[in-house]
């Protein structure tokens, strides 16, 4: 489902729409340098990214034109030590604000990914200036295909149909504008209704193994294996531990 630029930037609010942007990122980044908290609500999306990227400096695939690119600003009124909540606010308004109601079954993959079937349909890159947010959410709609090392997968190919971009990003933006506003108990309430791997057994980076229990003060996992209950601030420190042959 085709749309264009002016679709995007007549939704309302301070939006800006590009064909091609290195980073919808960076530009957020460069709106709050000038305006600071008075950026909050701003949306920079694109057609398409040159420089892309994910955590931790991994590049970031989306095909021109078909997946939904675009990064909000927040200036939250959580206390700063807890806007680790933010990464599973954004992923709720995905799952809550976009998939869900498309008929959909996401689960969050903590903190910052949206899986749907075991793949990933979404993911989301937040970095913090002066006062500020910068929520950076990709998600894939319309893509026919992806390579198979990617593990990624898009609504077209889940329901067979093209959804239309701008009510989505619409309905994400004021779910997460809404969310936002909860204390952070809601929030993880909300997170673990929709938690993948709650119910599997997963392995640390050091190798322990156990089960996932919750969360801490400011959105860590706690992991309670035989002897100890950890826990996790890095996502890299954790996989799913492949079932028994």
């Amino acid at each position: 489902m085709a749309a264009n630029r002016k679709n995007f930037e007549l939704m309302g609010g301070h939006i800006e729409w590009y064909d091609s942007i290195g980073s919808t990122n960076d530009r957020a980044c460069e709106i709050v340098r000038t305006e600071g908290a008075q950026a909050h609500g701003w949306i920079v999306g694109a057609e398409e990214q040159t420089e892309g990227r994910g955590r931790k400096g991994a590049s970031w695939i989306s095909e021109p034109g078909k997946g939904l690119t675009f990064s909000l600003v927040l200036s939250p009124l959580w206390e700063r030590e807890h806007w680790g909540w933010l990464s599973l606010a954004a992923a709720l308004a995905v799952c809550e604000g976009g998939l869900l109601p498309c008929g959909l079954a996401p689960l969050i993959k903590w903190p910052n990914d949206v899986l749907v079937e075991g793949r990933k349909i979404c993911g989301i890159l937040i970095e913090t200036i002066a006062d500020c947010a910068v929520i950076g959410i990709g998600l894939n709609v319309n893509e026919r295909g992806f390579p198979p090392e990617l593990e990624a997968v898009s609504m077209f190919q889940l329901l067979g149909v093209e959804t239309g971009r701008e009510p989505l990003m619409g309905a994400i933006r004021d779910k997460l504008m809404n969310l936002i506003h909860l204390e952070e108990p809601l929030i993880a309430e909300h997170a673990w209704d929709l938690l993948a791997w709650k119910d599997r057994e997963v392995e640390t980076a050091s190798g322990e193994r156990g089960r996932i229990r919750g969360f801490g003060e400011n959105a860590e996992l706690k992991v309670e294996t035989p002897g100890r209950l950890i826990t996790l601030s890095d996502p890299e420190g954790i996989r799913l531990v492949p079932p028994a042959r």
